[in-house]
């Protein structure tokens, strides 16, 4: 008999409700894995995205983990914002939630779950962000999301700094970028999207690249941007 490939790993997927964390959480569960499944809401969402990754959230979410399995492996940061605004009509407000989301939260959160893989000598975190981060020319549709693609261009560079600071303690640390998912909030944001838009938000369309970097240490793969499209391809 094959042994799944997470049989005994403990992960924290946030944002797993819904669309893409709930694809990660269900693949890396039937990869074998315990799932711990934070969230802010429970199925499916209508595209609002009240305030949450507060300190005392992610401090309770990780020590509650720790306490109950005594051990913590994976972390996917999944949980963020996606936005479209006109390049120069984003209030302050609106700036600083994003980022609060999209940045301070999967900080807190890899701050808080570092002490427990580095004493366990092992871990695997992964940040999704996206290819908006990246340069793209004018007139691309990812040029609409101004605030959304700063915040996971900090993400990738979160993920580098991370990946340094870790790697002696055999932890990885990578950036997954899931590409054009229709999900929900994808939906209302691309109105117009035709049935064949964006790959479905499931476990075995998603889970393959995810569940790969999930089994890796700071000594095979770590410090790297990756799109699940090139999965197969040009990676592993």
């Amino acid at each position: 008999m094959t042994v799944p490939a997470l049989e005994g790993k403990v992960a924290i997927v946030t944002g797993a409700s819904a669309g893409i964390g709930r694809a990660y959480a269900l693949a890396l569960a039937g990869a074998g894995a315990t799932v711990v499944a934070a969230a802010r809401t429970l199925g499916r969402t209508d595209g609002g995205t009240p305030e949450h990754n507060s300190l005392a959230e992610v401090a309770g979410l990780v020590d509650e983990t720790a306490t109950k399995f005594d051990r913590i492996d994976i972390l996917v940061n999944n949980a963020g914002i996606m936005a479209r605004h006109r390049p120069f009509e984003v209030d302050t407000d609106e700036w600083d939630r994003i980022m609060r989301v999209n940045v301070r939260g999967p900080y807190l959160t890899i701050r808080d779950v570092a002490p427990h893989m580095i004493r366990q000598g092992s871990g695997s975190i992964v940040n999704v962000t996206a290819l908006a981060a990246a340069f793209l020319p004018k007139g691309d549709r990812a040029q609409g999301s101004v605030v959304y693609a700063v915040s996971k261009a900090a993400l990738n560079r979160l993920s580098f700094y991370m990946a340094e600071e870790l790697k002696p303690h055999g932890i990885a640390v990578n950036a997954l970028s899931p590409g054009v998912v229709r999900t929900d909030t994808a939906l209302v944001l691309n109105p117009k999207a035709g049935p064949e838009w964006g790959k479905p938000a499931t476990p075995e369309v998603l889970g393959p690249a995810l569940i790969h970097l999930a089994q890796q240490t700071a000594a095979t793969l770590t410090g790297q941007v990756l799109h699940t499209d090139e999965f197969g391809e040009s990676w592993p």
